[in-house]
């Protein structure tokens, strides 16, 4: 497998149709089990007091049915909301990637001959990467800048208030003294055109920055949630009444089975919502971006 066919497959992902469903890595199933063993422990007690107390109330299982379809649709949508977050977080991530390399591309090129600029930018232009990624996550973790940077460089940024913007001061002050601070003679300064051009680069991932903080600020409404929750826990608790007359025992295994893909699209719904957790299931793989930037960077300065 080459080094980018990260981007193009999930490596996780099993090629086989029968493994990939029967994966447990990357599944929602051992995040729900506790609470789906949980809640099958209520068909049981209802079965067996139908069978050895007296029988219980029944329920039509057509105003179920249609209340299923709604839950459904209600489920989907929100599926859909947690994928869109992180499918946004997935372009941003794109477009940090590709400013990076445009600034550093740009800088390398039209940029002064002097290698302690043009060294400078590039080492800057990678931090920006990982001070993002490391902000979004909320640490500030920078082994693999050991070598990028200096200690006290390291220890500069994880002191300052907002790493990212810290760094995009450092990449700032680089394109304003690019601009002023050489002349055409001694070591081809920026001319106003140029500048603009970087510079916008520069504002580029200060936007996408603001992106990912919107998403990672901003999860979805409380009340949204709740009712959602709300909604499948009084479908489940009137499930068995509507089975038991008819399937008896049998009451259990199909209110698992009815009980398995409710939580499983609520929890997936959940996941979706945290694209730069790596806690999360289907995370963005933020450490594998970042270095990928690191490693084509360091090859253009070279």
């Amino acid at each position: 497998m080459k080094d980018t066919d990260y981007l193009i497959t999930n490596k996780d992902e099993h090629p086989n149709f029968l493994l990939s469903s029967l994966m447990w890595q990357g599944s929602v199933t051992p995040r729900i089990i506790p609470i789906l063993l949980l809640l099958c422990c209520y068909p049981v007690l209802l079965v067996v007091l139908d069978h050895y107390w007296r029988p219980l109330p029944s329920l039509d299982v057509t105003p179920l049915e249609y209340t299923g379809v709604v839950l459904g649709m209600v489920l989907v949508f929100r599926t859909n909301s947690g994928y869109e977050r992180w499918w946004e977080a997935r372009k941003l991530w794109g477009g940090i990637t590709n400013q990076i390399r445009n600034l550093v591309v740009g800088g390398l090129n039209y940029g002064p001959h002097d290698s302690a600029w043009q060294e400078a930018l590039v080492k800057w232009a990678i931090t920006f990467a990982f001070a993002t990624k490391e902000s979004l996550r909320n640490g500030n973790d920078f082994t693999p800048l050991v070598g990028v940077l200096t200690e006290q460089e390291i220890g500069e940024l994880k002191s300052a208030l907002h790493m990212p913007l810290f760094v995009s001061g450092k990449l700032a002050g680089l394109l304003q003294k690019a601009r002023t601070g050489y002349s055409n003679t001694n070591g081809h300064q920026l001319d106003g055109f140029e500048f603009s051009i970087l510079e916008g680069q520069r504002a580029l991932l200060i936007d996408h920055l603001g992106g990912c903080e919107r998403i990672l600020k901003t999860p979805m409404p409380l009340v949204y949630a709740v009712k959602i929750r709300r909604f499948i826990f009084m479908f489940l608790l009137l499930l068995p009444f509507s089975l038991i007359e008819k399937a008896d025992f049998y009451t259990v295994g199909i209110f698992l089975l009815v009980a398995y893909p409710l939580l499983s699209l609520d929890q997936i719904g959940i996941e979706l919502q945290k694209p730069f957790n790596n806690k999360s299931l289907s995370h963005l793989p933020l450490d594998t971006i970042c270095e990928a930037i690191k490693l084509q960077c360091l090859d253009l300065l070279k």
